[in-house]
Formats: structure tokens, C-alpha cells, sequence
């Protein structure tokens, strides 16, 4: 080290990594890091394997882990990988760049870019990089992923680690033949299989792996009111708050559609968008009545990127109507795709009367484009959202609310993977749960996911509807009759 830390200090902070977050990074470690920490220490743990639910300062922990292990041994590597380029740019660099700004001893020694950490005397032997895989990509690609790395010192860190393939593990347990080579697993357990299932569950596999559980009702990290949300919209004994709180994997019965991580894959997925595509509102319509309740929310989105939305609480269809109107002005939407069944007939109907442009009602009880696969218009609308969630089309924004723990991106994850698949009786085509079934196990309804179904059928027929875009403002001139799009089969989309 350049500065004038002496052997004895260095020889403490080796031994514990614990006091080296403390003393060097400034840190205030939870009980649950502590104890991760604590496992860190030990030489003889060389598999480290931690679910976690949401807020736990699991990001915290691994930029701790990487920091300690890249700053105590000599010419060591770190090699960091995740489902996603974002998770490991937006999150664990993030969280990288952050601590390491509180120790001057890091700031000194090593330069961060956006996918290394080197050190300074030494850029070419001591370091750390992110590598991500595709999960497009084929099984023998992603098996490359963390292949060719080798040293005396390493240590490979998996976040999100449920996400990642399953090739992509293969490489670590020949790459363990050092003695301080070294792996670390963490993240919520999105799946009741896989790798990172069986570090936890394997009868004979998880012998091998030092396990670590952090709960988030049990985090000094997450704040009380976390869990009490989570229970009350999706219910105790939901996946959902099995691995957002309680950081368990789903029920192995788990009949949920969509599942958890191929729409938590989504969020801050980076996408290209077509010119031709527009900026468009997709709206379901709830009851209202309050906070916590069954808000309408207004959807803007172009292509499948999925922008930051809009809610009302109110239960006066004019309060809707005025929100859907200003967003279209704000936003320059050239049309809006909303459900007018029940409650919705009357927020359609004004606008209707007051001639928004592009307006779009959509009766989800009308029949699927494919009966036999389908049992109505609903359930194939969320078979379209299942099949772009699992070959990562959409892109949901990651942003937070101001003192919120989930993003938007969570949020409607966490919908869509909400609802249960069934079939019918006589035809025995699929039909996704509906509300009201929801509602009668406690699950609230999800009306951000209804509202980006409902947008799918605006999508699907943009297109053949407004063409390319011309320019900013070349939508503008075109829609002096609504009605026009409001005429025909509205589903055959599905078929196009």
C-alpha cells in the first residue's frame, strides 16, 4: 500500500473483514452483514451462498466483499457477474463506486471505471471486472461467461444469483483449485430450481456451501412498514412475499402465470425502439376510494419500453378523465387503449364525448383469437405479456419513488407474477385468475399489469394504424374520429 498504513492494521483487516468495513469503508453493518461478514473471515469457507428478500443491504454487503478481498490480497482478481449488464452498471457498481468514496485508502490505491476496478501499481494482475451473459444466448456461450479466469487469489461474486443461467455456473467448481479461490452467491430466490436453489435445498449439494438466510422482517435495513405493504397486497402465503420478504423460493406448486424472475429480468432492460413506434396510454380503471385501495392507473409506453406511470386514487370519473387528458397533452400520446367493462364504461364514454385522440376501447371479455388456446381476450393478453417477459422484450423503469423500497420496475414485476393460471371446464383453454378471485384470497388487484395488458392490444395494431412517424407532431392531424379505432374484431391482433 502507498500510504502509510502499518503491517499490523493490514494484518487485522485480512483477519476480519468485519473491522475492515468498519474502520476502512465507515460502514454500520446490519446483524445479517455481520454475520456474512463473519463468514468471509473464514479461510476455510470457500462457497458462500445468501438468499435474501428485498432491502436487506445484500448490494451493500457484496461491494463490502469484493472491497475487502480486492484491497487485502496482493494481485488478486475479482470476477462479478449477474443476470444483467444493468444489475451489475446500475446496482453492485453503483453500490462499489459509493463505498469506496468513504475510504481514502481506496480512493488512493484504486480507479474504478464502469466495468474494472484496478490497482494503480498494478493494473494488469490486480483487479476487478463485471462480466454478464445473455440469456438468449446459447447454453455453450453462456458456459464462456466465467470461463479462463484463474489465480491464487480469486474470488467470483454471483449477484442475483437465481437469474443467472445455469451454464454460467459451471465453469466456478474447476476454477476453486487455489487455495483462497473463493465464491460468494446472493440474491432473492426467484426460482424453486436451478444452481443457486440447490446451494440452499440439495440434500447432497448444499453440503458444500456455507448458507446464510436473511429475512426481511428480521432486517434493520427494511423498514417495518415493508412487509405489512407487501403482506396486504399480495398476501402471506403468496410467492411473492415468500421471496420479496421472507427471501424463501416460491412454492414448488406455485401456480402463477408469469413467473417472478422472468419479469424481474425486465426491469432497466435495455431495449432498442423502433422510430415508427409512438407514444401511447394504456388505462385500466379501479374502484378508487383512497390510498391502498384499487387505484386506475394511466400506462404511457413506447414500443415496449414502459415508462414511469400514473395513478388516481380518486373515485370521480371526471378526476380519471382530466388525469388521462393532461398526460396525452403532456406526454403527446397519440392514443390511449383503455378497458370500458364495468366501472370503465363511464370514463370511456366522456372521453368519447370529448374526442381524445386515439381513443381505443378495449372489452376484455370478448373472445381470444384462439379459443382452444385461450379462453377470452384477458387471458391471451397476459399470454402475450408471459411470452415477452420471458424472451426479455419489455423494458420496465427502474426508478424509485421518494422513500420507497420498490421501483416502478418491482412493482409491476411483482404484478405480473401475481395472478394464477387455471383452464376452463369444457374447452379446457387457458384463463388467467380474475380480479375478483384475487381479491378473495387477500391479493390485491393488479391494476398496473391490467393497464400494460390493456396497452398490448393498442401495440399489437399501431402500426397497420399510424405507420412511421413523420415527424414530432405528425400524429396530430389524424384523429378526428376516435370511433374509427373502436370498430372491428379488436383482438385480431393475436394473429397478425
Amino acid at each position: 500500500m502507498s500510504l502509510s498504513i502499518g503491517a499490523r492494521k493490514l494484518f487485522e483487516w485480512k483477519r476480519s473483514p468485519l473491522q475492515f468495513v468498519v474502520e476502512a469503508i465507515k460502514a454500520t453493518p446490519s446483524k445479517q452483514q455481520i454475520d456474512g461478514l463473519k463468514a468471509l473471515a473464514n479461510t476455510d469457507i470457500k462457497r458462500i451462498s445468501i438468499r435474501s428478500g428485498h432491502g436487506t443491504g445484500k448490494d451493500a454487503f457484496a461491494s463490502w466483499a469484493i472491497l475487502w478481498f480486492l484491497t487485502l490480497h496482493r494481485d488478486s482478481k475479482v470476477v462479478c457477474t449477474a443476470p444483467t449488464a444493468r444489475q451489475l452498471s446500475d446496482i453492485l457498481w453503483s453500490e462499489i463506486s459509493k463505498w469506496s468514496q468513504h475510504s481514502e485508502i481506496l480512493k488512493e490505491e484504486f480507479t474504478i471505471q464502469s466495468e474494472k476496478i484496478y490497482h494503480k501499481s498494478n493494473p494488469k494482475r490486480w483487479w476487478c471486472r463485471a462480466v454478464s451473459s445473455s440469456v438468449k444466448a446459447t447454453k455453450e456461450d453462456q458456459a464462456e461467461t466465467l470461463a479462463g479466469f484463474h489465480g491464487d487469489d480469486i474470488l467470483f461474486v454471483v449477484d442475483e444469483s437465481s437469474g443467472v443461467p445455469d451454464p454460467v455456473y459451471v465453469p466456478l467448481e474447476g476454477a476453486l483449485t487455489q487455495e483462497n479461490n473463493r465464491i460468494l452467491l446472493i440474491g432473492n430466490m426467484t426460482k424453486s430450481q436451478g444452481y443457486f436453489y440447490d446451494t440452499h435445498f440439495h440434500k447432497e449439494i448444499s453440503k458444500s456451501w456455507k448458507k446464510l438466510h436473511w429475512n426481511s422482517e428480521e432486517s434493520t435495513n427494511v423498514k417495518d412498514s415493508y412487509p405489512i405493504y407487501m403482506r396486504n397486497k399480495y398476501g402471506a402465503e403468496s410467492s411473492i412475499y415468500r421471496i420479496r420478504v421472507l427471501g424463501e423460493p416460491p412454492l414448488v406448486d406455485d401456480e402463477s402465470f408469469i413467473p417472478l424472475a422472468w419479469a424481474q429480468t425486465c426491469i432497466g432492460n435495455i431495449i432498442s425502439i423502433p422510430e415508427e413506434d409512438n407514444l401511447y396510454l394504456g388505462v385500466d380503471v379501479g374502484s378508487g376510494g383512497g390510498e391502498g385501495t384499487d387505484p386506475s392507473v394511466v400506462l404511457p409506453r413506447i414500443g415496449n419500453k414502459i415508462l414511469p406511470w400514473y395513478m388516481s386514487h380518486s373515485v370521480n370519473t371526471v378526476d380519471l378523465v382530466s388525469l388521462i387528458t393532461q398526460t396525452t397533452l403532456d406526454l403527446e400520446a397519440v392514443g390511449t387503449a383503455i378497458d370500458n367493462v364495468g366501472i370503465g364504461v363511464g370514463p370511456y364514454q366522456t372521453l368519447q364525448r370529448r374526442h381524445l385522440p386515439g381513443l381505443m376501447g378495449v372489452d376484455v371479455r370478448e373472445s381470444a383469437s384462439d379459443p382452444k388456446e385461450y379462453h377470452r381476450l384477458r387471458d391471451e393478453m397476459w399470454g402475450q405479456m408471459k411470452e415477452k417477459c420471458r424472451l426479455r422484450q419489455y423494458s420496465f423503469p427502474k426508478e424509485k419513488l421518494p422513500g420507497q423500497q420498490e421501483s416502478y420496475g418491482d412493482i409491476i414485476a411483482n404484478e405480473l407474477a401475481t395472478p394464477r393460471m387455471g383452464f376452463h371446464d369444457k374447452t379446457g383453454a387457458i384463463k388467467i385468475e380474475s380480479k375478483t378471485q384475487m381479491k378473495s384470497r387477500g391479493i390485491a388487484s393488479p391494476n398496473v399489469a391490467d393497464a400494460l395488458g390493456v396497452s398490448e392490444v393498442m401495440y399489437s395494431i399501431s402500426h397497420r394504424v399510424w405507420g412511421k412517424k413523420k415527424n414530432k407532431h405528425s400524429h396530430r392531424h389524424r384523429y378526428k374520429h376516435p370511433h374509427l379505432y373502436n370498430t372491428g374484431n379488436l383482438h385480431s391482433w393475436m394473429v397478425v
